[in-house]
């Protein structure tokens, strides 16, 4: 008989270990196996794992399953997104597990229907958390998916945003269809406020919702916009989960980055200071011979003998931040490393066609401290990821 262990939570980092461990009372059998088949919530086998039994057969198998559900992610949502409120599945995907024993019956080695084990239904996220990052992700995952009391957090660590009022920042929630609304308290200008809600569609439970604020939505002269989640988890829950500064115009047009953290869904920042463009350019040749005289006829026109093969320019910007706080350069790690990151060239907001690709070519990061460094900012070098390339000889 087969004894299964899960993990304790239904939502699960897909890109971190996935741990099960199986034990069986026939382990100790000759040629016995695990034999491990990994479903998608429709019923349709994305794998099949056999497991040997360990040296000692009481021992249980430890194994992850996190490669098998970290496939089929999509990243498209998030970012372009027209609508204020959004939901899919894309980056949280279901799946469970048949767990049979393998063995030989009859003379014949074969899986065992009769052993079968099935587990619990779970949701994988497309995210992946620093290892000391795990734990706590597990103990607060209430704070995600609104079942705690007291806080509904979005997929996100930006508590405080600037933004320009044409600029869309998105917020992506665990969404098990506790989310009631979103509520924008807009703080204008001249010091009067008023109150607008985004109300998400009902949804499969869990999904991944969006809700996307562009301050000009909301009227001109906007001096910031704070953000609450209003849910019910058997009562009416409410809490301000960030605040987005408007920026006004300055002497530089920001560079706006948008790149994918660590839940799987998309954070931006603002450089405000000055962007400087290079180009780096590669060419690669190769020496020919030539017939009679170094010169062409008619004139001093010199031979081509050392033709280009191969031209690259390579496009790069050095960007640079206004300066910033202590827990803003600790979330501006994940930047550094997002295996996805796009850039706005012009002020335009983010369903414009500016968006581009970039990567980030630094290779390592210090997080600063102000009680150390005083005031600080950041200059970033990124690349474009196209490479331009030129004509050839």
């Amino acid at each position: 008989m087969i004894t299964l262990v899960q993990p304790t939570n239904s939502i699960l980092p897909a890109f971190n270990r996935i741990n099960y461990t199986i034990s069986s009372n026939n382990a100790n059998l000759s040629g016995f196996k695990y034999v491990v088949k990994v479903f998608n919530i429709a019923n349709e086998l994305i794998t099949q794992a056999f497991y040997d039994s360990p040296a000692n057969p009481a021992d249980s198998v430890e194994f992850d399953v996190s490669k098998f559900v970290s496939v089929n992610f999509t990243y498209s949502s998030g970012f372009y997104q027209v609508a204020t409120s959004a939901s899919n599945t894309n980056i949280i995907k279901g799946y469970y597990l048949k767990c049979y024993e393998y063995y030989e019956v009859a003379g014949v080695f074969q899986i065992v229907s009769a052993s079968e084990v099935v587990s619990a239904t779970k949701y994988a996220l497309a995210a992946s958390l620093p290892l000391l990052e795990e734990n706590s992700f597990a103990t607060d995952l209430s704070q995600y998916n609104g079942v705690s009391n007291t806080n509904y957090l979005p997929l996100s660590e930006w508590t405080t945003i600037k933004a320009r009022e044409t600029d869309a920042t998105i917020f992506g929630f665990l969404n098990t269809n506790l989310l009631t609304n979103c509520e924008l308290l807009v703080t204008y200008a001249n010091a009067t406020t008023s109150t607008y809600y985004i109300t998400p569609a009902a949804v499969a439970t869990p999904s991944v919702t969006y809700i996307q604020i562009t301050p000009l939505t909301y009227g001109g002269s906007i001096d910031n916009i704070q953000v609450f989640a209003n849910w019910n988890n058997g009562s009416a829950r409410r809490a301000k989960f960030a605040t987005i500064y408007i920026q006004s115009c300055g002497k530089f047009d920001p560079m706006r980055l948008a790149y994918l953290n660590k839940y799987g869904v998309y954070d931006f920042f603002n450089f405000d200071l000055v962007s400087k463009t290079t180009f780096d350019v590669e060419k690669k040749g190769y020496e020919r011979n030539y017939s009679g005289s170094i010169y062409e006829a008619d004139g001093v026109r010199v031979k081509n003998i050392n033709p280009i093969y191969y031209t690259k320019e390579t496009q790069k910007w050095k960007i640079i931040s206004d300066y910033l706080t202590d827990a803003q350069a600790e979330i501006l790690r994940e930047l550094y490393s997002s295996p996805l990151v796009y850039m706005n060239l012009v002020n335009d907001n983010y369903i414009s066609p500016s968006w581009i690709p970039a990567k980030p070519t630094a290779t390592s990061y210090e997080v600063k401290k102000t009680a150390v460094d005083k005031v600080f900012n950041i200059e970033l070098d990124l690349e474009f990821q196209l490479i331009n390339n030129r004509q050839v000889i």
